[in-house]
């Protein structure tokens, strides 16, 4: 994605909005500082896609492509079940 700085954008504002009406997505910095965005209008009620979202930066993607499994659970020290613990919590 192209970066173009404010004063750019102020100079030649009319060709900056040809190009984003073509479909070009710019962004616009402030002292070098990305601060805005200018593209296409996307069509009213059209959700974006997920690739739509990390291509523009407004997602990550995940970085694991399978979920890590459970964990083990861990005895109570005691040796009794967490169902019987609650159990005699519920009965008081």
């Amino acid at each position: 994605m192209e970066r173009i700085a404010i004063r750019e954008l102020r100079n030649q504002a009319s060709r900056v909005v040809r190009r984003a009406h073509a479909g070009e997505r710019l962004i616009i910095t402030v002292d070098g500082v990305p601060a805005a965005e200018i593209g296409p209008v996307s069509p009213a009620g059209r959700a974006a896609s997920l690739d739509e979202l990390v291509a523009t930066g407004g997602v990550v993607a995940p970085r694991l492509r399978t979920l890590p499994g459970l964990p083990k659970p861990v005895p109570a020290p005691s040796g009794r079940s967490s169902a019987d613990v609650l159990a005699e919590l519920r009965e008081r």
